[in-house]
């Protein structure tokens, strides 16, 4: 199966007891580069460490995999350098058992079809809430308005496009606290109903431009309110069932993001 990767900005946006966790995990995002070949494949890498030598070994096998349809110049499919970001999940701490939640990819020297305002008008445009979505500007996430909570939130909400407006709905709300410690039930309560209204709103804002030739789009979005800085962060998953569409077809298709024309051949 050929999927097509689409871009915005890293699509990954950052708004700089008990528990009612429906579920915790740990994730980590890993930082890397590569270069792929004017055949597709991985000529080299480098990818940040996990800790785990057994899910480095599992991720690098995973890379050496990957085979690309590269864009072509007039003279042929080039050589391209990339950098990307992988996120990896597990249960507890001991688990060598991972899963890899989002793969992005960022082709260097390529220009997203669309980007961040710099202009007083589109700057303008990301403050109208009644403004009709573009599909060139991606608005940046911003705190929610209210008193601040000790808890952040990491969200990945799903788009889909329609005959009429694209539908949003939450993928994943995962909360977090800056050292690890369990989330109260109060605060997570208050937490959810204000970060999940606000990152619907902002991937509804958004839409277009994720979405661009796409007929589906999985976006993340962060709310940081004290950044965790640990080697693993512990997250609790408190996001209710999801929409019937957003199901493991979906989560396949949308797992692996890029720009530039590059597209990378899943099995």
């Amino acid at each position: 199966m050929r999927v097509r990767l689409l871009i915005l900005a890293g699509l990954a946006f950052i708004a700089s007891s008990a528990s009612m966790a429906q579920s915790m995990e740990y994730t980590k995002r890993l930082s890397g580069s590569l270069d792929i070949s004017p055949q597709g494949r991985v000529s080299t890498y480098d990818l940040q460490t996990t800790g785990v030598p057994s899910i480095d070994q599992g991720l690098g096998s995973l890379i050496e995999s990957w085979k690309f349809i590269v864009p072509a110049n007039a003279t042929g499919p080039k050589a391209i350098k990339a950098d990307f970001v992988i996120t990896v999940i597990r249960k507890n701490m001991s688990d060598e058992k991972y899963a890899v939640k989002r793969v992005e990819l960022f082709p260097l020297r390529t220009s997203p079809k669309a980007r961040r305002p710099q202009t007083a008008d589109e700057l303008a445009y990301c403050e109208r809430l009644d403004a009709t979505p573009r599909s060139d500007i991606i608005c940046s996430a911003i705190l929610p308005a209210g008193d601040a909570l000790a808890v952040s939130a990491e969200i990945y909400v799903a788009i889909k496009k329609t005959n009429g407006e694209p539908m949003v709905a939450i993928e994943s709300l995962n909360l977090y606290s800056a050292q690890n410690t369990k989330i109260l039930s109060k605060n997570a309560r208050e937490a959810k109903a204000k970060y999940s209204q606000a990152a619907l709103a902002w991937a509804k804002k958004n839409s277009q431009g994720f979405l661009q030739d796409k007929e589906q789009f999985l976006t993340r979005v962060e709310y940081v309110q004290s950044p965790n800085t640990l080697p693993w962060r512990r997250q609790e998953n408190v996001a209710d069932a999801p929409a019937a569409w957003v199901n493991d077809d979906f989560r396949a298709k949308t797992k692996y993001v890029s720009q530039g024309g590059l597209e990378i051949i899943v099995k």
